[in-house]
């Protein structure tokens, strides 16, 4: 399976990583990606973030499961959208269609702009008076974001960065070089719906984790559009 991975190190993207820190983290880290036990189902892609900047922090990793066929069918002009255009897209597919004069009253950024940019990608329609979002099918090629924290010893201080992924992630874990004795850890992460990977213990029952909806939130509409320009980028060297 073809692995594209994005980090300090290799990234064509307006984006900004951590740089990796050499330890016992990030060799667990190297490992699990090496191994990959996240599933890609047939027709899609996996591309891995290495500790992306956040507004919650540096996520150890972030794991993006695409559709090649409809990213495939994305307009050209969605190089030109930017962050702000993001949020105002996902308000419109959270409230449905939304007139310029709501949308000026809830953004501080110059909405008429990025409303042109949208439409121009494809992205919205404009409908008599409102704007309105075309359909997540065409637009939107992310099936899957695994939002992971790797932690060494303390499984309490991933399990609230965990938390804190969930804003953006369809699933959000744990990493940990083994599981603790106790049974507290899983069923704290299971009343969390956060999944525990574990790199000794090759079953870790989280069958009782379901996926979050896609998107949650622009940023992962963000993630959606750097797997885009990342292969965009790649096609032309």
């Amino acid at each position: 399976m073809s692995i594209s991975i994005i980090d300090s190190n290799k990234s064509n993207l307006r984006a900004s990583f951590r740089k990796q820190r050499p330890g016992p983290e990030t060799d667990m880290v190297e490992q699990f990606i090496e191994e990959s036990p996240i599933i890609v189902p047939s027709g899609c892609r996996l591309t891995i973030f290495r500790e992306p900047r956040l507004e919650s922090g540096f996520p150890d990793i972030v794991a993006v499961i695409w559709h090649k066929a409809t990213m495939r069918k994305f307009n050209p002009d969605r190089a030109n959208i930017k962050r702000s255009d993001l949020r105002i897209l996902h308000l419109l597919h959270q409230s449905g269609p939304t007139t310029s004069v709501k949308l000026r009253s809830i953004f501080n950024c110059r909405v008429d702009p990025a409303l042109e940019r949208l439409e121009a990608a494809n992205m919205l329609r404009h409908v008599g008076s409102n704007w309105v979002p075309c359909a997540l099918s065409r637009t939107f090629a992310t099936r899957r974001i695994y939002a992971i924290e790797a932690k060494i010893s303390n499984w309490r201080g991933a399990l609230e960065q965990a938390f804190l992924n969930t804003w953006f992630a369809s699933d959000s874990y744990i990493l940990l070089p083994k599981l603790p004795r106790s049974r507290q850890l899983l069923e704290v992460a299971n009343s969390l719906c956060i999944g525990v990977f574990s790199m000794s213990d090759t079953m870790v029952d989280n069958s009782e984790i379901q996926p979050w909806n896609l998107p949650r939130s622009y940023m992962s509409w963000l993630f959606n559009e750097w797997v885009w320009l990342e292969e965009i980028s790649e096609q032309r060297k």
